[in-house]
């Protein structure tokens, strides 16, 4: 078990700072690749096909690809960018797509998603990446075991299949944080809520920042009929792009519930501030005419009646009452109160 877990790390372990790993496909089953197999000028008719993941970060990666006179000039550019969104460019010998991946590196947020830089054409597949990106790891395994992908149409859509699926539990994350918020506002313990659907809203939109366009880029990619993509290839890639559709409108969807949710959370701030303001109103209109009329009868002048009786006092007290209790009487009636 030990034995086959070391072999598992060894497999991705890079061979060469530029290089991350190489294969060459022959009946579905891939062979590893090192940074001097493909130094040489042939290597490529040894295989089906072969398939080159590049760090965009060393040095020797430019000047490989740069030599690829046969790719074109945009193309070798965008394999080279340092940020693209989302997309899918068609030229005569071949595809570019640019999709991005959830960033499952340690510390890092899923919803800072990684951009992987693909170039298809009918013998190779180049990919290029400035960042770590789990579903490489997932794929290079199935490339590695016979009955993985029979050509280059194959590997795009398993690449395709792979990031997406590792973002779909981030999806289902943020449906879960809104399904917890609405219990909460629900249930009145608001206290909190605030903050936590800020960061929910956050998160959905920058997840729906790149899904949105990679949604456009593979339902493109899905509508090539023949050349690169067979139709198992098209096939997945259909499914795909559904996938992500779903996804994308799920994303909106959480955004609608979080505005809605915002919205519950101003109206119960505003009715909370309304009932607070209506309880210091009443309280200021029974105490209005009280402080008149104590204000009148504390007026140090002669005359004033009652100043010789020794049950004055309690008569004003018992008036006093009396009128606040009138007051409470006729606010309630009104339905003030």
């Amino acid at each position: 078990m030990e034995a086959l877990e070391s072999d598992r790390l060894d497999a991705f372990a890079p061979t060469h700072p530029a290089l991350i790993h190489g294969h060459g496909v022959t009946d579905t089953i891939g062979k590893p690749l090192s940074w001097e197999d493909i130094q040489r000028p042939d290597f490529e008719s040894e295989y089906d096909f072969t398939w080159l993941h590049f760090d965009v970060n060393a040095s020797d990666t430019a000047a490989w690809i740069e030599a690829r006179g046969d790719i074109p000039l945009e193309a070798r550019r965008w394999l080279l960018a340092d940020e693209t969104r989302p997309k899918m460019s068609q030229f005569e010998n071949g595809i570019f797509v640019n999709l991005r991946g959830v960033n499952l590196s340690e510390g890092a947020e899923a919803e800072d998603m990684v951009s992987i830089r693909i170039w298809c054409d009918e013998r190779r597949v180049i990919t290029t990446r400035r960042r770590f990106l789990k579903s490489i790891q997932d794929v290079r395994l199935i490339v590695r075991e016979k009955g993985g992908p029979a050509n280059t149409g194959q590997l795009v859509a398993l690449l395709a299949q792979r990031l997406t699926l590792r973002v779909e539990p981030y999806i289902a994350i943020i449906g879960d944080k809104i399904d917890d918020l609405e219990e909460t506002v629900l249930t009145g313990e608001s206290e909190n809520c605030r903050s936590k659907l800020a960061e929910v809203r956050h998160d959905a939109v920058l997840l729906r920042r790149f899904m949105a366009p990679q949604r456009e880029a593979l339902t493109h990619l899905a509508q090539l009929s023949g050349g690169l993509f067979d139709e198992r290839s098209q096939i997945d890639l259909r499914e795909v792009a559904d996938d992500v559709t779903r996804m994308t409108e799920e994303i909106d969807a959480a955004r609608e519930r979080a505005m809605v949710l915002q919205d519950q959370l101003t109206d119960q701030r505003a009715e909370e501030m309304n009932r607070n303001m209506m309880v210091l109103s009443v309280v200021a209109a029974i105490f209005l005419p009280l402080g008149f009329l104590t204000g009148l009868f504390g007026i140090n002048v002669g005359g004033m009646p009652g100043v010789e009786s020794a049950i004055a006092f309690w008569i004003i007290v018992g008036l006093c009452v009396a009128i606040a209790v009138g007051l409470l009487v006729y606010f309630r009636m009104k339905k003030w109160i």
